[in-house]
């Protein structure tokens, strides 16, 4: 069926995530290290090395003073990394 009208890439996308909730979620769990990057910032982003496995964000990090910080504020970045994300991909945090 042709359709008459453009249709937006946002209801496009909506209605995709409705049929393929799987995928949308993949999709979602890939992007993990890029969001951490654009929470973290890039200097603890390129001070720590992130996995993300079964909804659990492992953070590894070098220094301690960055480890602190990171451990001080998990639940904020947990937060804020679902938030971007769209829906609860991340359970908890890990800082090693």
């Amino acid at each position: 069926m042709r359709r008459c009208q453009p249709i937006r890439i946002g209801e496009l996308w909506s209605g995709f995530k409705r049929e393929h909730p799987y995928i949308s979620r993949l999709i979602a769990e890939g992007s993990v290290p890029d969001v951490w990057r654009r929470v973290a910032g890039d200097g603890l982003a390129d001070a720590t090395k992130v996995n993300f496995v079964r909804g659990i964000l492992y953070v590894q990090v070098g220094a301690s003073v960055v480890r602190q910080e990171i451990f001080m504020n998990r639940e904020n970045f947990r937060f804020e990394m679902n938030s971007i994300l769209g829906e609860e991909i991340i359970k908890s945090i890990i800082v090693k």
